[in-house]
């Protein structure tokens, strides 16, 4: 299983990196893309760190069983402004995978009409003029979007993620190793 992260400058940090840690505990390859032509993306928090790989560089996507857009306002907001958002999101959409966001990103995938007839949750105010049902769920799945409403909800996110992706035996044996409980 791979996954495709979408990094940009200002995303949020724990969205980004709790689910990016998680997924790989459940053996899920987890490719970080940035936007832009650097490498290099800073986070809301400003940590630096290095992407994988440069968005435009990933010409097939059918390795990939899901695309995961972090939140963060000013993350979010270029990662809409990124012109080469629309074709991913079309392609993950047209071959039937997953698409994944977390606190404001899921206003991305409103404004660009994924969310119409769908439910979806995101932080709070990012909801408004967006179509479809806000459910302020901690998570939410319609088909093959899945949202989150916080960075609060980054880990039953991600899990969630994983269940869908993997199964519910690896997302109960990845939750009992993140709480520091004894394996069974």
């Amino acid at each position: 299983m791979k996954c495709l992260m979408i990094l940009a400058d200002g995303f949020e940090d724990t969205e980004a990196l709790t689910t990016r840690d998680i997924l790989i505990r459940a053996g899920i390859e987890v490719t970080t893309a940035s936007i832009t032509d650097r490498l290099e993306v800073e986070s809301s928090f400003g940590i630096h760190v290095l992407a994988d790989s440069l968005l435009k560089l990933i010409f097939d996507i059918t390795p990939y069983n899901a695309i995961i857009l972090p939140g963060g306002g000013r993350g979010t907001n270029n990662i809409l402004n990124c012109p080469l958002i629309p074709m991913y999101l079309n392609k993950f959409h047209s071959y039937n995978k997953y698409i994944c966001a977390i606190c404001a990103a899921p206003s991305i995938l409103g404004k660009l009409g994924y969310l119409e007839n769908k439910k979806y949750t995101c932080f709070a105010g990012f909801n408004e003029g967006i179509a479809g049902t806000f459910t302020q769920n901690e998570v939410e799945i319609d088909g093959k979007i899945i949202t989150a409403r916080s960075m609060k909800y980054s880990i039953p996110f991600a899990l969630t993620i994983v269940e869908e992706l993997l199964g519910k035996e690896v997302k109960e044996k990845v939750q009992i190793g993140i709480q520091g409980l004894k394996q069974k």
